[in-house]
């Protein structure tokens, strides 16, 4: 469930300026390590290795329209290599094609068709295409890893809590896998090594936020969309990015390590929130809302830890979000926000039983001083529960997720299951189960039940 990308460990608040430092001296980090001749004929690049996967998931809507409402065809290329006798380099690209935008091209925006029927017709078709483009520097007790890269902070299953550094792309709900639906960042990564701890710096110069779904699209939010009275016009204007500056860049550090037997990590991330808040403004001559759409500073603190007790393992994870920014009914509530902490956990355990491993968790979110009028509810209920099953010398892997929203009743059902016929393919089938009211974040999507198969051929 954890993606760690060099060492489990703990990390802690080092200045990123010393990457920059190192740079110079990379070809000799390793003390005594041979160093080439003068004339040496060494290349640059050694030891690659090439793999990956062809992947095709075809998925069907159960509720009219029935149709196709995904026939994606996924090609995945991994390159590694070592970097002489000082690092490592690796690449990850994808070509991606769903023909369910030219099979059904006259129900979506042109817009829409372009960015999710083809990562090459994309707004930005080589930031899709080269996904993780990094290279991993080794010294004697730390590692330095330079580019484009993802990086998972984090405990829950189904949700992020402190897993916040990468924003998200929602062009399928929250059905994507987290490797998928994450979004790469360009940063500088630093992770020292002391005993049993890590300690991790990050400096993230170029803020990207998460991509909602496109309008028109399958998946598109409609639970929060502003519903003004009658005779009034919304006008949305698109939120922009943060300039490109030293003091608009995002920063972070981690501590990871053993404490009496526990896994626990603290870390606190410097970031935008990922999400713009909403300004609004009344137009009284032209009865319009302006919606003006603007990024601002939401820092994180984080906790986790987990632990294992024979076949249970308890684990929980904790953040503290300050200066959240939210929508309100508060007339003296200037542009119609006000700003408030939040805090947002999750408490579970996992149990294993012979070949069958399940998890529990509670998931909740809370707002500081919170007012009646704010638009969110003050305390946030999930309820999730997770199994998995492994069979016929674990080639026969079922799987249930359930996610349940407490507040308004929605709920989130993906049973599926995973047949390996060979070393390298891999059958699954399975079903997205959304319900609740309308208004709801499942229920929205009450009509986007599907069924699925996904045929994924490794190499």
């Amino acid at each position: 469930m954890i993606l760690h990308c060099i060492k489990i460990g703990r990390r802690i608040t080092i200045p990123i300026i010393v990457v920059f430092a190192l740079l110079p001296g990379a070809g000799q980090v390793c003390a005594g390590s041979p160093q080439p001749e003068e004339n040496s004929t060494e290349p640059i690049l050694s030891n690659v290795a090439v793999n990956g996967y062809i992947k095709n998931e075809s998925a069907f809507q159960l509720h009219p329209p029935e149709k196709f409402s995904k026939i994606q065809n996924l090609l995945e290329l991994e390159l590694a290599g070592d970097l002489m006798d000082w690092g490592e380099f690796h690449l990850l690209t994808w070509v991606l094609y769903d023909a369910v935008y030219d099979i059904y091209s006259e129900d979506f925006p042109q817009d829409t068709i372009n960015e999710y029927g083809s990562n090459f017709t994309a707004d930005k078709p080589m930031d899709q295409i080269f996904r993780e483009v990094y290279v991993d520097i080794f010294f004697e007790s730390m590692d330095v890893r330079l580019g484009k890269q993802q990086v998972v902070w984090g405990e829950a299953t189904g949700l992020r809590i402190t897993d916040v550094v990468n924003p998200r792309d929602f062009r399928e709900f929250i059905l994507d896998d987290f490797n998928d639906s994450r979004i790469p960042l360009w940063m500088a990564k630093l992770s020292y090594y002391v005993g049993d701890y890590t300690f991790t710096g990050l400096w993230i110069p170029f803020f990207e936020p998460d991509r909602p779904a496109l309008p028109g699209s399958t998946w598109e939010w409609t639970f929060n969309r502003i519903d003004p009275p009658d005779g009034v016009t919304v006008v949305v204007h698109d939120a922009d990015k943060p300039d490109t500056t030293l003091g608009n860049a995002e920063y972070g550090a981690r501590i990871s390590g053993l404490v009496s037997g526990w896994n626990m990590t603290l870390s606190y991330l410097y970031a935008w929130d990922d999400m713009p808040a909403r300004h609004l403004h009344f137009d009284p001559p032209n009865s319009q809302l302006i919606v003006d759409q603007r990024f601002h500073r939401l820092p994180v603190y984080g906790f986790t830890f987990a632990n294992a007790f024979g076949p249970f393992v308890p684990r929980g994870e904790f953040s503290y979000y300050t200066g959240k920014m939210y929508n309100t009914a508060n007339p003296m509530a200037a542009d119609g926000l006000v700003k408030r902490d939040f805090i947002y956990y999750m408490i579970g355990t996992d149990y294993s039983l012979s070949t069958l491993l399940f998890n529990f968790q509670f998931i909740q979110k809370v707002i500081l001083d919170y007012e009646d009028e704010i638009y969110e509810d003050q305390v946030y209920n999930n309820f999730s529960f997770w199994w998995q099953g492994k069979f016929l010398n674990e080639t026969l892997k079922p799987e249930l997720l359930l996610i349940y929203g407490a507040n308004e009743g929605g709920w989130l059902i993906r049973p599926k299951f995973a047949y390996d016929l060979t070393d390298k393919i891999t059958v699954t089938a399975g079903f997205d189960i959304l319900s609740g009211p309308a208004w709801s974040f499942f229920g929205q999507f009450d009509a986007n039940d599907r069924i699925y198969v996904e045929i994924k051929y490794s190499f």
